[in-house]
C-alpha cells in the first residue's frame, strides 16, 4: 500500500511547487556562483550556495564581500536571482503558460492564489499582468533617479549597473548592495537613503494592497477590504513606531555623530529596512543593546503578506492582536473595523506564529554552537548576535551585526535553512503539511484546563 507522505495529491500541492521552484533555482544559482569566472576569489561551494539562497530568498545576509569577491558576471548572476525570488519563480512560470495558452490551468490560478492573494478572485491575469508591470515600472524609476547619484562618483557604465542592481535589490527588499562598504558611503546624503526607502517600500507593501490601489482607480465604486484596511494600518504604525523608538535609544549613540535632520532620516530609514531590507547607513555594531534587540522585533515582524519581503508579516500581528483585544472588549469572535474575521484565519496567524517561534529559538539554539562557548560573565554579547542574526534570517532581512562571515560549516548551514524558510513562508508549508480534509463526524466530549 503506498503511504500517504506519497500520495500524487500532496506532492501536487501549490505550496510544494513553490518550495521545489524556489529550491531548484538556489541550487543552480550556487553552481552557477561557483564557476571560476564568476569569482575574483576562492569561493567555497557552501559560500556559493549562501550567496545564491542569500540572493533568491532576498535576504542580503552574506559571507563574502559581493562587490569584492564576484565578477561583474557574478553580480549579475546575483541580481538574477534576486529578481526571480522577489517576484517569485512561479509568477514568471505562471505568466509563461499564459503567454503561450492564453489562459491559466486550475493549478496555476492556485499557485498564484497560495502566493499573494488573501481572497477569491477570478481576473488572475489581470493580477500577474499588474504584478509584473508594477515591478518592472518601479524598478525603472528607482534606477532612473539612483543613475544621477552614482553618476557623480563612477563612471557611465558603472553608475548604470549600480543604479539597475541597487533598484532591483531595494524593490525586492533584497540589501544587497555592489559597494564594498554598503550604503554607509550615502550616510551624510539625503537622496540616495530616501530612494532605496522609497524602493523598500514600494516592494514590501504587497501586490494584494497595490492591486486593490489600482482597482480603487479604476471603479470609483470599489470598496476597500478589511485586508487593505489591516494592512496599511498596521505597515503606517509600525513604520512611526520604529522611527520614534530608534531615535531615542540611539539619539546619542549610534545617531550622535549626525546632524538633527540625518539623525531623523537615519532612525527612519532603519524603520523602513529593517522589516525586510536588510540595507544600512549605519554600522550595526555601533547600535546599543537596546536598538539591536528592537530591530529584532522588528525583523522578526516582517513586511506586508504577498510582498517581496519575509518575516511573519504585518497582518499576522494585526490579526493576533484583534483576536486578544476582541476577546477583552466580549465579543466571541475577532472583529476589526467592524467585520469579523473567520475563525480558521486566526488559528492560521497563531500557528504561524508558534511555528516561527519554534523554528527560531531551536536553530537559534543551534547556532550558539558555532559561537565559542564561555561563562555568562565572560561574554560579550554572542547571544543577541546570534540572535540578531537568526531573526534577520527568518525575516529575509539581511542586516548582520557583523557575525555572519565568521560563522563555521555549521552556523552557515543553519542561516541557509532560516532564509529559506522565511522567504518561501511557513505559513505554506504548514498548509502542505496540514492539508484540509473532510470533517470529523465525531467530537470528543469537553474538559476545561487552566490558563494563565
Amino acid at each position: 500500500m503506498r503511504p500517504k507522505f506519497f500520495s500524487s495529491r500532496l506532492w501536487a500541492h501549490p505550496a510544494l511547487l513553490i518550495v521545489s521552484s524556489f529550491a531548484l533555482t538556489d541550487l543552480v544559482g550556487a553552481l552557477l556562483l561557483w564557476l571560476p569566472f564568476m569569482h575574483q576569489q576562492r569561493l567555497s561551494l557552501i559560500d556559493a550556495l549562501f550567496t545564491s539562497t542569500s540572493a533568491v530568498c532576498v535576504t542580503g545576509l552574506t559571507v563574502v564581500n559581493t562587490a569584492q569577491v564576484f565578477t561583474r558576471l557574478g553580480q549579475a548572476v546575483i541580481l538574477l536571482l534576486i529578481q526571480l525570488g522577489g517576484l517569485g519563480v512561479m509568477t514568471f512560470s505562471v505568466l509563461i503558460s499564459l503567454g503561450l495558452r492564453k489562459t491559466l490551468n486550475f493549478r496555476s490560478r492556485l499557485i498564484v492564489q497560495e502566493t499573494f492573494l488573501p481572497y477569491r478572485l477570478t481576473d488572475l491575469p489581470s493580477l500577474i499582468f499588474t504584478i509584473v508591470i508594477y515591478t518592472f515600472l518601479s524598478e525603472f524609476i528607482l534606477a532612473f533617479f539612483l543613475f544621477f547619484a552614482f553618476i557623480l562618483r563612477f563612471s557611465l557604465g558603472d553608475a548604470l549597473f549600480h543604479a539597475v542592481f541597487h533598484a532591483i535589490s531595494a524593490f525586492c527588499n533584497a540589501g544587497f548592495s555592489t559597494f564594498p562598504e554598503g550604503l554607509v558611503i550615502y550616510q551624510n546624503s539625503f537622496y540616495v537613503p530616501v530612494i532605496i526607502m522609497l524602493g523598500v517600500l514600494l516592494g514590501n507593501t504587497g501586490f494584494p494592497i497595490i492591486y486593490e490601489a489600482v482597482e480603487y482607480l479604476r471603479k470609483a465604486k470599489h470598496r476597500f477590504s478589511l485586508h487593505f484596511k489591516l494592512t496599511l494600518l498596521t505597515h503606517f504604525l509600525l513604520i512611526v513606531i520604529g522611527l520614534l523608538v530608534l531615535a531615542v535609544l540611539e539619539w546619542n549613540g549610534a545617531l550622535a555623530h549626525l546632524s538633527y535632520p540625518e539623525r531623523i532620516l537615519a532612525a527612519l530609514f532603519h524603520s523602513v529596512s529593517a522589516r525586510t531590507a536588510g540595507f544600512n547607513t549605519l554600522d550595526l555594531a555601533s547600535f546599543s543593546e537596546h536598538g539591536l534587540y528592537f530591530l529584532v522585533l522588528l525583523m522578526f515582524i516582517g513586511a506586508c503578506p504577498g510582498s517581496t519581503g519575509g518575516g511573519i508579516k504585518t497582518t499576522t500581528l494585526a490579526v493576533i492582536w484583534a483576536s486578544a483585544f476582541s476577546r477583552m472588549r466580549g465579543y466571541y469572535r475577532t472583529v476589526a473595523f467592524k467585520r469579523t474575521i473567520p475563525e480558521a484565519q486566526v488559528l492560521k496567524a497563531i500557528v504561524l506564529l508558534v511555528v516561527a517561534i519554534t523554528v527560531i529559538v531551536v536553530l537559534h539554539f543551534v547556532l550558539t554552537f558555532s559561537v565559542p562557548s564561555v561563562p555568562f560573565y565572560q561574554a560579550h554579547g554572542e547571544f543577541l548576535a546570534t540572535l540578531f542574526e537568526a531573526v534577520s534570517a527568518f525575516g529575509t532581512v539581511g542586516l548582520s551585526t557583523g557575525l555572519t562571515p565568521k560563522l563555521d560549516a555549521l552556523g552557515k548551514l543553519v542561516i541557509i535553512v532560516l532564509m529559506f524558510g522565511g522567504r518561501v513562508g511557513f505559513l505554506s508549508l504548514v498548509s502542505l503539511l496540514t492539508q484540509v480534509k473532510e470533517p470529523k463526524p465525531f467530537h470528543y466530549a469537553p474538559e476545561e484546563v487552566m490558563i494563565g
